[in-house]
C-alpha cells in the first residue's frame, strides 16, 4: 500500500481506472505463420499499448505456449526492454521458462528465475538466481550478472521477499501470467514500477483463494465502488478488464477465441455458456482443426458392455448415479467411485480393441472432496490398477492442466453440496464446472445425481445438453 501511495498521481489513476490508458501507438510485426490471425493482430496490439495491456485467454488459447512465448521473443530482437515475467503458481513459472526456452538455445544466458529449489521443476533449476550467485565472489560480479540478465522470471510471492531486485535493476516492462488469480493488493504497489505491463488471465476460470465470507469482502465506500472496486475477492485483472469493456477502452484488451485443446463436442457446452458463444476451435487453415472436429472412429470389443459401446460412441457423456446413503460426511459416494473403476476399465479395454493401450498421465479424475479421491484410489488399487497413473484432484489442483479423457465425480449426496461444486463469478458463470469440463482434450465423462443437479440452473442446462446430445 505505501509503495502505490508513492506512485504519481497519474500512475494511481491508471491502477484505480479513473482515467483510461493512453491510446495505443500503432505498430505492425511480421509475427511467424504458426500463428493465427487472431492472434497476430492481438500481439500488434500488445506491442501497441502505451501503459498496460489485458489480455483475455479462455483455456487453450496458447496464451502462454504462443502468446507470451512470441511477445517475449519480439521483446527480445527488437528492442532493449528488461522484462519481470511473473505469474501465481510454480507451476505457470515452470511453463513460462519452457515457453521463453523454445526461443532460442543461447535464452539461457539471458533470463534468471526467481525461487528456490523446492518450487523449480529440476529442469529449470539451474536458472535460478541463488544458483547462479553462487558463482560470484564480489558485489561487482553480482551488479554485472543482475544488470546483464535481460529477463528475470517468477511468481509474485517470491518477488515480494526480493525486494532488493529493484535497487540493482530497473525493468521496463512486467507480465503478469495467471492474473485473474492474484489479488489487487499483491499487484497494486508493484504495478507502478514499470512503465508498461501485460496482465494475462481468464476471470471466468477460478479466482485467487480468499477464505473470508462473502458478507466481509464485499465494499461499501462509495470512493472505492465509483472506481469498480465492489469486492476484494476480485482480482485487479477482472476489475480492469470489466471497466475497460464498459468505457469502450478497447485499445488495452483482447480476448483470445480459437482454442486447441478441446475436441468441438467438449467445447461447444463451455463456449455458448461461459465464454457467450466466444471461443471457438482453431481455423480450417490449421493442422489440428480436423483433429477437432473428427468422429469418433473405435472399435468394439467382443462382447462390449454398455460403458463400452457409449464411450465408443460419443466425446460427451453424462451418467446419472444415486446418493450414497452411507456416506457419514457425504463426502464420498461408493456408487461413483466403483463406476470410475468401471470406466477406466472399458477404457483400456476399448483401447485394446483397438491396438492401442492407456499410458500414464492420459485420463484424470476430477472431484471436489479429498474423501472422494482417498476412496477412488482404494477402488483402484483393489482392481490392480496403479492409482499414480491417473491424476485424481480436486478442481482446484487442475486448473491450468488438462488430459486426454477427464472424468468428473460430482459426489453429490444432499442438495445442500451444490454451494460446494459451484463458484459463481459477478457475470453469473459456474467458474468451477468451467475449469473442469475444459481439462478434457478428446473425452468428457460427468457422473453425477440428476435430481440434485437439476436445482441448480447451469447444471439444469448441462443435463438438458447431454441428452440432446444423445438423443
Amino acid at each position: 500500500l505505501f509503495a502505490w501511495a508513492q506512485a504519481s498521481p497519474a500512475r494511481r489513476q491508471l491502477l484505480l481506472a479513473q482515467r483510461p490508458p493512453l491510446a495505443a501507438v500503432p505498430r505492425r510485426h511480421a509475427w511467424p505463420n504458426e500463428l493465427t490471425p487472431e492472434q497476430a493482430r492481438i500481439l500488434d496490439a500488445i506491442i501497441s499499448a502505451e501503459e498496460y495491456f489485458l489480455l483475455w485467454g479462455p483455456p487453450g488459447t496458447g496464451k502462454t505456449s504462443k502468446m507470451l512465448h512470441h511477445l517475449v521473443a519480439y521483446l527480445l530482437a527488437q528492442t532493449d526492454e528488461h522484462i519481470l515475467l511473473l505469474a501465481y503458481t510454480n507451476r505457470a513459472v515452470d511453463e513460462i521458462c519452457g515457453a521463453i526456452e523454445a526461443i532460442s538455445p543461447t535464452i539461457k544466458e539471458q533470463y534468471l528465475r526467481i525461487g528456490s529449489n523446492y518450487g523449480t521443476a529440476p529442469q529449470y533449476q539451474y536458472q535460478l538466481l541463488q544458483n547462479a550467485i553462487e558463482k560470484v565472489s564480489s558485489r561487482r560480479e553480482l551488479r554485472a550478472l543482475i544488470s546483464e540478465r535481460r529477463i528475470f522470471v517468477g511468481t509474485v510471492a517470491s518477488l515480494s521477499g526480493k525486494e532488493e531486485l529493484f535497487s540493482l535493476k530497473s525493468f521496463d516492462r512486467v507480465i503478469v501470467d495467471e492474473a485473474s488469480q492474484v489479488l489487487e493488493p499483491l499487484l497494486a504497489g508493484l504495478l507502478p514500477r514499470f512503465p508498461k505491463w501485460v496482465l494475462i488471465g481468464d476471470h471466468r476460470q477460478l479466482p485467487a483463494v480468499v477464505t473470508q465470507p462473502a458478507h466481509l469482502t464485499r465494499i461499501r465506500a462509495e470512493v472505492l465502488s465509483s472506481a469498480g472496486i465492489t469486492d476484494l475477492s476480485q482480482s485487479l485483472f477482472e476489475r480492469l478488464f470489466l471497466k475497460a469493456q464498459a468505457e469502450g477502452w478497447d485499445w488495452a484488451y483482447a480476448q483470445l477465441t480459437h482454442q486447441g485443446r478441446m475436441h468441438a463436442d467438449i467445447m461447444h457446452f463451455p463456449a455458448q455458456h461461459f465464454y457467450d458463444g466466444q471461443l471457438h476451435i482453431l481455423p480450417p487453415s490449421t493442422k489440428a482443426h480436423q483433429k477437432q472436429i473428427a468422429p469418433l472412429a473405435l472399435s468394439l470389443p467382443d462382447n462390449a458392455n454398455v460403458l463400452e459401446q457409449q464411450l465408443a460412441q460419443r466425446r460427451l457423456i453424462f451418467i446419472p448415479t444415486p446418493c450414497d446413503t452411507e456416506s457419514p460426511t457425504l463426502k464420498t459416494n461408493q456408487h461413483e467411485a466403483r463406476l470410475v473403476v468401471d470406466l477406466i476399465e472399458a477404457i483400456r479395454r476399448l483401447r485394446a480393441a483397438n491396438g492401442a493401450s492407456l499410458a500414464a498421465g492420459e485420463l484424470g479424475v476430477i472431484t471436489p472432496y479429498r474423501a472422494q479421491i482417498a476412496q477412488i484410489r482404494s477402488l483402484l488399487e483393489a482392481h490392480k490398477l496403479p492409482p499414480d497413473d491417473f491424476t485424481i484432484d480436486t478442481v482446484e489442483r487442475y486448473q491450468g492442466g488438462a488430459r486426454q479423457i477427464i472424468i468428473i465425480s460430482l459426489c453429490t449426496n444432499d442438495l445442500r453440496q451444490l454451494s460446494a461444486i459451484t463458484s459463481m463469478s459477478q457475470e453469473g458463470v459456474d467458474r468451477k464446472l468451467n475449469v473442469a469440463m475444459t481439462r478434457a482434450r478428446e473425452q468428457l465423462v460427468i457422473l453425477g445425481n440428476p435430481d440434485i443437479l437439476r436445482q441448480n440452473e447451469v447444471y439444469r442446462k448441462l443435463l438438458a445438453y447431454c441428452r440432446n446430445v444423445t438423443t
